[in-house]
């Protein structure tokens, strides 16, 4: 499905990634509500934020059941704009598409005006790291020439590349190096961007930048060797793109980080 709105560049695009919603609200991870800390976030976007659309990138929830979806889509519909999203490892497709709206069900391209937007499906069932299957390659590559004329943002839920993380960079895209062989060849690209990593990031890399966004949960810390969170606010990311194919764009934090301290924490708590 295509999603097409006519707006004159500039364009106001915003990324919320990895909610890791539970099937309750009142569950936590490593000792934060992910539930309330969406919430957080969801206010700061309603209270600050007049952007046209927003991508949530994967890891929508943490079960991946039908009512972890549904708590979800409580707060994704309080957003004052029109949404899209793509899954994570966390995810599984049928409670997704069972709980989605009919915008939302398998749109993977946005045309706003001079801009193509996609959204790239990076996930396996069943797996943590991402792969981008063959099928989803081709319809890639075929979109792409399709839109030499366009200007071009991805969005996608695992990295390309490594962050520094040690224990999280294995979990990046498996074939990764093709992607970027494409990626490298299409002159039009400006950026692609991801989630899964709960940090901030940003690479250049020839004539398009590679970022990833905080999640609006928990968050790992930059550069480590093991796993380790840190405590930094949860947040999201706003995108400006502007006509001439240009962009800006900026890390927003939102509130601060709640956490119980007598809850368990750690890396099992995400397994």
């Amino acid at each position: 499905m295509i999603y097409q709105f006519d707006k004159a560049a500039p364009i106001h695009l915003l990324q919320i990634t990895d909610c890791h919603i539970h099937n309750e609200r009142e569950r936590l991870l490593s000792g934060v509500n992910t539930y309330n800390s969406l919430s957080q976030v969801i206010d700061g976007v309603v209270a600050h934020e007049t952007a046209d659309l927003a991508l949530i990138t994967g890891d929508l929830t943490h079960e991946g059941d039908e009512r972890a979806y549904r708590l979800l889509q409580e707060q994704l519909t309080r957003l004052p704009m029109p949404f899209f999203w793509l899954p994570g490892n966390h995810d599984h497709l049928a409670p997704m598409a069972s709980t989605a709206h009919r915008e939302q069900q398998n749109t993977k391209k946005i045309v706003a005006q001079n801009w193509l937007i996609l959204l790239l499906d990076s996930h396996v069932e069943g797996e943590v790291g991402g792969l981008i299957a063959q099928s989803e390659l081709t319809w890639l590559a075929t979109t792409l020439r399709e839109h030499a004329d366009k200007y071009i943002a991805i969005f996608m839920h695992h990295p390309l590349v490594p962050v520094g993380c040690e224990w999280l960079d294995p979990q990046r895209i498996a074939n990764a190096e093709q992607l970027l062989t494409l990626f490298d060849n299409t002159p039009q690209l400006r950026f692609v961007c991801n989630g899964h990593v709960h940090q901030e990031f940003l690479q250049l890399r020839q004539h398009y930048q590679l970022l990833s966004t905080p999640s609006t949960c928990i968050q790992f810390k930059q550069n480590s060797a093991d796993y380790a969170e840190d405590d930094f606010p949860p947040g999201y990311r706003r995108f400006i793109l502007q006509a001439d194919g240009s962009f800006e764009t900026a890390v927003v934090r939102v509130g601060s980080l709640v956490r119980d301290p007598n809850a368990p924490r750690g890396y099992d708590e995400f397994n």
